[in-house]
């Protein structure tokens, strides 16, 4: 809750704003003004708090399943109206507009747009600028099965309406929400859905009370983020956001911008590719790394900047010689997706650091059919039992569907098949993939479908971008760990999580031998902490509970 002398403050310094017309967005640029810049190294004195919600919590991607998306008007939209028609005819578009009078101007314009005003909704909440991805919610799964919103501070202090656009929305949606106390922004902001998130180090620099260790705690408290990773910003500008050169496209696959070996920034842009690339996803596996040539400055390329909803992918053009290689690697990193480009308009043309994603926000289906799988990746050992075992819930309240509940599979590409998945435990459900040799390979994926009429996937695409693993007789491949240890390297913590059976004891050894950590353990999750281990590589010897040993190397930055 903000503070009262915050709402003091704000009454008087934003008088004259108020007392203005109520179109006079056009003073806020994207950028902080030099107001905003000289309140910023102390607007984390204002930042709003509340008790965290019950866990566990849950972090949702903005490729899961959502049931909306948010736009917003001011004197113009901030996206042609072609890609509004588009959102329209596939999902809720919810429209920001103020005064209620506006809505009238809106709908004509739509209307000539070709949208489709059967899913076009006005939410008449004041507002200063069509930043709808800076200042709009992040949404979690908590303890309760609930869909809630996060709320935070935003980093634009001259910006009241904005700023309070947030809980007006969640108010609109009808679902709770906490208050983070964080000074933050949405594009700076991306998170896979399985508990590891990333930003830029303008997060550390805008909370200059906070520690990296206690800023991490706080993504835990309230987003469920056991993994916050914050990356050096190679773009360079005065922005520092991440959609500006990065985006999860799922929970193991990542899109990093690349530039020229010529450019300055060159090896900035390889040195965070990098750290994906040597990192471990929650799944066990590496990252896929795609890159994206968006050479900026000049050129308008603002690539990374898309919005994907649900099956669809929007993308940012402008006309440059790559554009099309740009949607294309889209189209190879997101098989079953249709992707669409989106050329810049005049009245609000797209920059490299401003674009789509900045200027929409997809809002989560309340009701969604949630399913949380650790999926088998990699090369197995035949003596394994191949048992799929999946979280399936349906937050819709509807019960599911029975005899939906199944496990489609195919072995070396012939024909799909189906086996039906027992539950065995209120919404824990599994079965063995039956029939496998050695040399097999094998695609599966997860489907379910409940009263209410939603049907899911995991992955979210289904069979085109289904779920791998192979039979080889010589063992399993360390590339694909059954024991994870990630983020590594690490700073001040990590996490150490077992997919087939709990952790019964960790051991961590320096490079010299010696033993800096042991304990005894009973989860299928461990945290690590590593804030008082000096910069180097050791080695994590870990035993589970079916007597099985792994060792893994860790390095500490």
């Amino acid at each position: 809750m903000k503070r009262v002398f915050l709402a003091l403050w704000l009454s008087v310094a934003f008088f004259s704003l108020s007392a203005q017309s109520e179109h006079s967005y056009k003073q806020f640029p994207y950028a902080p003004t030099v107001e905003e810049q000289q309140l910023l190294p102390t607007w984390y004195r204002n930042t709003k708090s509340s008790t965290p919600p019950t866990g566990p919590i849950t972090a949702l991607a903005e490729f899961q399943p959502m049931g909306g998306v948010m736009i917003a008007y001011t004197d113009r939209f901030g996206v042609p109206v072609n890609l509004i028609s588009e959102l329209s005819f596939i999902t809720k578009v919810k429209v920001l507009v103020y005064p209620a009078s506006d809505s009238n101007t809106v709908k004509n314009r739509l209307i000539a747009g070709g949208v489709n005003m059967d899913n076009v909704q006005y939410w008449v909440i004041n507002h200063d600028s069509y930043w709808t991805r800076d200042y709009g919610p992040w949404f979690i799964v908590d303890g309760q099965d609930r869909v809630c919103a996060v709320d935070f501070t935003y980093n634009r202090p001259s910006r009241p309406h904005d700023e309070n656009a947030l809980p007006a929305v969640v108010n609109k949606m009808g679902i709770p929400r906490y208050e983070m106390p964080m000074v933050h922004t949405g594009g700076n902001y991306m998170v896979n859905g399985y508990g590891t998130a990333a930003s830029t180090d303008l997060v550390l620099e805008e909370n200059p009370n906070q520690t990296l260790a206690s800023l991490q705690t706080m993504a835990h408290e309230y987003l469920g983020i056991d993994n916050y990773m914050f990356l050096n910003d190679p773009l360079g500008d005065y922005i520092a956001h991440i959609d500006c050169w990065g985006k999860f496209l799922s929970v193991d696959k990542v899109l990093i911008a690349q530039v020229s070996p010529t450019d300055s920034r060159y090896n900035d842009y390889e040195d965070v590719a990098d750290v994906f690339a040597n990192s471990l996803t929650p799944w066990g596996n590496h990252y896929q790394v795609y890159r994206v040539y968006a050479p900026g400055n000049n050129y308008c390329t603002p690539y990374t900047n898309s919005l994907i909803l649900n099956d669809h992918v929007f993308v940012p053009i402008s006309g440059t010689q790559w554009d099309n290689a740009a949607v294309e690697v889209y189209r190879q990193a997101m098989p079953g997706y249709t992707v669409v480009s989106i050329m810049k308009q005049n009245t609000a043309p797209w920059q490299n650091t401003d674009a789509l994603h900045c200027r929409t926000h997809e809002l989560a289906d309340t009701g969604m059919l949630f399913i949380k799988h650790f999926p088998i990746l990699g090369h197995k050992n035949p003596s394994d039992d191949f048992l799929v075992e999946a979280d399936i819930k349906p937050l819709s309240g509807q019960a599911l569907v029975s005899d939906s509940v199944r496990v489609y599979y195919r072995v070396n590409d012939n024909d799909w098949q189906s086996v039906r998945m027992n539950a065995v435990n209120g919404s824990q459900y599994q079965v063995a993939i039956p029939g496998l040799q050695p040399n097999d390979e094998v695609d599966y994926y997860i489907f379910a479908k409940d009263q209410s009429g939603r049907r899911e996937c995991h992955p979210y695409i289904g069979s085109d971008d289904p779920h791998h693993f192979s039979i080889n007789p010589v063992g399993i491949d360390a590339y694909e760990p059954v024991v994870s240890l990630y983020p590594n390297p690490c700073a001040d913590f990590c996490i150490l999580r077992s997919e087939k059976a709990d952790v019964s004891s960790v051991q961590v050894f320096d490079v010299c031998g010696k033993q800096i950590y042991s304990e005894t353990v009973n989860n299928d999750v461990v945290r690590l902490n590593t804030s008082s281990w000096v910069r180097g590589i050791y080695n994590v010897f870990i035993r589970d509970k079916k007597g099985q040993n792994h060792y893994k190397k860790l390095v500490k930055r």
